[in-house]
């Protein structure tokens, strides 16, 4: 019985290692999120204004890993970004923020949250700091849905004068979220798995014969 549970421990381990899925899931910025797509010629999003960068979540609740972004190298200091709730269409409150560090490239930014859950199919708001160049996407093209996410990209939104407006310029962004969904059922079970539970139940009968 004692080898019974040995095998049956292991393989309720390797199951639920295998339901915790991080992965990007909405980028510009090529498949690992820290590709710099920016055009490195251009000066930069409304340096002393506000612009949000807004994302709908797809039909599972999330743990956000990280954001990811192009800004301007010689900005001097930390770089912080907020994660805003949505509010008609537009950033509401703050419900989280982070420094930056620099990765991938000398202008590509990571800002990595620890407990932020995003509710499914609820739309964030990315804010990056104000008063610094932060780069859109060198052909202007929009961040998509990654690795089956289901996100959807909200577009960019700036301020003036209080009011929120549409802009017509894309961040170079992306964002990593962690799913403790499980990934659907394939066809064929994992060989290890099912090689793993075949021997725990011939030693369980095996044991049981020698009584």
């Amino acid at each position: 019985m004692k080898l019974f549970r040995i095998f049956a421990i292991a393989a309720l381990a390797m199951v639920s290692s295998s339901s915790v899925q991080a992965a990007v899931v909405l980028s510009n910025m090529g498949p690992n999120g820290v590709t710099d797509t920016s055009d490195t010629t251009n000066t930069g999003i409304m340096e002393d204004a506000l612009v949000a960068v807004g994302f709908k979540t797809g039909s599972v609740a999330q743990q956000l890993n990280w954001v990811s972004l192009v800004a301007k190298n010689d900005n001097p200091g930390t770089k912080f970004v907020q994660i805003f709730s949505n509010n008609a269409g537009n950033p509401g409150s703050s419900i989280a923020s982070s420094a930056g560090t620099s990765v991938g490239g000398k202008n590509v930014y990571q800002f990595n949250f620890s407990g932020v859950t995003l509710v499914a199919n609820t739309t964030y708001w990315v804010l990056p700091q104000s008063g610094l160049d932060w780069y859109v996407e060198g052909l202007n093209i929009a961040p998509t849905a990654q690795n089956g996410s289901g996100f959807t990209y909200e577009g960019p939104r700036y301020t003036e004068e209080g009011d929120w407006y549409t802009s017509g310029f894309n961040y170079t962004i992306a964002v990593s979220t962690t799913s403790d969904e499980p990934p659907p059922p394939g066809p064929v079970p994992e060989p290890a798995l099912t090689s793993l539970l075949c021997l725990s139940g011939i030693a369980l009968i095996r044991r049981r014969m020698k009584k």
